[in-house]
This record gives structure tokens, C-alpha cells and sequence, in this order.
């Protein structure tokens, strides 16, 4: 589906040659999820520091696969950017066979966004107070236990496999095609919870429809004040999100130094900030194409380690 959304600009940095034209990012998650606002407030700054209409193109599917794989294959000419998680270009490569990019050197790193940690949500009118009441529950009632995730074999996916290996509990993980079919889902009653992500059920935790129960972080999410890490409980889960900009790899360096500068002032600007803080995404540390690339290498190996552990034979 093309370019549901645009942004206008005001020229705010002369360029020379690039961008003499429409930039698109392609997003590879459904809309109504954490994704789509954040890539939002990514483009809304970079086009007025670029000067340069920018439009998102949804092409949601396979868990991010086939969105990417499209911003990979574009020609490399700055045109086309992609907005990636690192589950997507660092787990998936290790669980779908016949993907566009082998690994990390197939595409050019641009910007770091934000990162966003592992949530457990139930309904606010659910009897589940903590994560130990959901497990009591879940070994009880075996194989019928229902949770929604933004995907099978995603972060979301892998805490709940990760869960069931640890607890040994059989949590069914009802993949969905992101984080506002999740919801949903969890909204309607159809499931029991909903291995979630902050910005993508922050609204419906303020209306109190939600409740947040425990994350899955190494550090409290201040976001959601006292709900506890699943360490407390005795399971050490770390499993979230990281999202980044993508483009296709032989970029040329003039663009590609252009892109990097830009983004990092978008990303570090006092409006950028400010919708990470209010809508529940953590800031990312400053980091250089180099540099991110290196984190995401630290993720595929920590996520062929998490596939080990739940009996997934990683397929590189």
C-alpha cells in the first residue's frame, strides 16, 4: 500500500544535487503500532532539515521481512530509506530462508531512533495483578492460554517462547500483523494478554482498557512507574526493541555522510526528543553507521543464543 502519509517542507539546508526530489521510507510494519509514530516524528524533521518532501510507504508482511527487503533491493541513490527493527534485519535472517540480505554489510546504516522494552499487558479489568498470577494461570490451564505478539519468531515472539521454556508453561503466541492488531485482539477479549511495547498501548493504559503487568528489561521502564522487571520475578528476560534507518548498501558517500548528519540533527532535536519522552520510547544513544552496525552483529549473535535456548535451530 503507497504513501499513506506526506510531509511538507520548508528548505532549511541548501543541497547541491541531493535530494532534488521525494524521498520514501518504506515502513515494513502495519500501521497503528509503535512504529508508525516514530517514523513520523523522524520524517517530520528531516524534511525540514533536508528540504525535501518525504512519504511513507507501508509494505507490511512477514514479520518486516518483505518491507525490508524491498528498502535493501532499492536503487541506491538516497531515495529510499527504510525503517528497521532489530529483529528484523538481525533475527530474521536466522528463521526465514530466502531473504533479499544475508546480514548486516547488505544495507547502509543510517540513524538509530529509539529503543522500546518488552511489555506484558492484560486488560485493566483482568485478575492478573502480576506476572506471577499470569503463570499461575498459564500452567494451570496448559495450551489455553492465549497471547497476542507483533509476530512469530519476533522480539515479542521470542519472549513468549522464552517465557514458556523458563516457566515451563504452553503460552500459544498468536502472531498479528503488528503492535495495533495486538491490541486489539487483547481489546475484543479474544486473547489473555498481549506481549507488547509501550508506545503501542500507551493510550489505552491512560484510559486504564490496559495494564501493564512486568517488562522485560534489565533496567525500569520509567514510562510505566512500578511495574516491575520479569528479573524480579526470577526470569532474566531482556528482550526489546531497537529501531533504526536503513539504505540499500553502495550508497554513495556524499549521500550517505549527507543522510547520517541529517538524521542525527533530527533525532537529536528538542521536538524529536520530546515524542520519544511522551510517547514511551527510550532515546537512543548517539551512535555512527560503524557503530551501529556493530550493535546489530551483538544482536544477531544474542538472538541466535535466545533460539538455542527455546530448541530453534538457527538457520545460519
Amino acid at each position: 500500500m503507497t504513501t499513506a502519509l506526506s510531509f511538507g517542507t520548508v528548505s532549511a539546508m541548501a543541497q547541491d544535487d541531493w535530494p532534488s526530489r521525494d524521498i520514501t521510507v518504506i515502513m515494513p510494519y502495519a500501521a497503528g503500532g509503535g512504529t508508525e509514530p516514530l517514523t513520523q516524528a523522524y520524517i517530520r524533521e528531516l524534511s525540514e532539515i533536508l528540504g525535501a518532501n518525504l512519504i511513507i510507504d507501508y509494505r507490511p508482511g512477514g514479520s518486516g521481512s518483505i518491507g525490508t527487503g524491498m528498502a535493501i533491493r532499492a536503487d541506491a541513490d538516497g531515495y529510499t530509506l527504510g525503517v528497521i527493527s532489530n529483529g528484523t534485519v538481525a533475527m530474521s535472517p536466522l528463521t526465514i530462508p530466502d531473504l533479499p540480505w544475508d546480514g548486516n554489510d547488505d544495507y547502509t546504516a543510517i540513524v538509530k531512533l529509539a529503543e522500546m522494552p518488552g511489555i506484558l499487558a492484560v486488560q485493566g479489568k483482568s485478575d492478573f495483578q502480576t506476572l506471577e498470577d499470569f503463570v499461575d494461570y498459564a500452567r494451570a490451564n496448559a495450551g489455553n492460554v492465549h497471547a497476542t505478539t507483533s509476530g512469530q519468531l519476533t522480539p515479542s515472539g521470542l519472549t513468549v517462547e522464552t517465557l514458556n521454556e523458563m516457566a515451563g508453561l504452553d503460552i500459544v503466541a498468536i502472531p498479528t500483523s503488528g503492535g495495533g492488531e495486538a491490541i486489539t485482539q487483547l481489546m475484543g477479549g479474544h486473547v489473555d494478554a498481549n506481549f507488547a511495547f509501550g508506545p503501542s498501548i500507551r493510550g489505552q493504559v491512560a484510559s486504564g482498557d490496559v495494564r501493564p503487568i512486568v517488562s522485560f528489561s534489565d533496567t525500569p521502564y520509567e514510562f510505566f512507574p512500578g511495574v516491575p522487571m520479569a528479573s524480579e520475578y526470577g526470569y532474566d528476560i531482556d528482550i526489546g526493541v531497537k529501531y533504526y534507518i536503513i539504505a540499500p548498501k553502495d550508497l554513495p558517500q556524499d549521500i550517505t555522510d549527507k543522510l547520517v548528519a541529517a538524521s542525527q540533527q533530527a533525532v537529536a532535536s528538542e521536538r524529536f526528543q520530546t515524542f520519544l519522552a511522551d510517547g514511551g520510547y527510550v532515546p537512543p544513544e548517539p551512535l555512527t553507521p560503524e557503530e551501529i552496525i556493530t550493535e546489530l552483529e551483538g544482536e544477531t549473535t544474542f538472538y541466535r543464543q535466545m533460539l538455542e535456548v527455546i530448541g530453534q535451530e538457527p538457520l545460519i
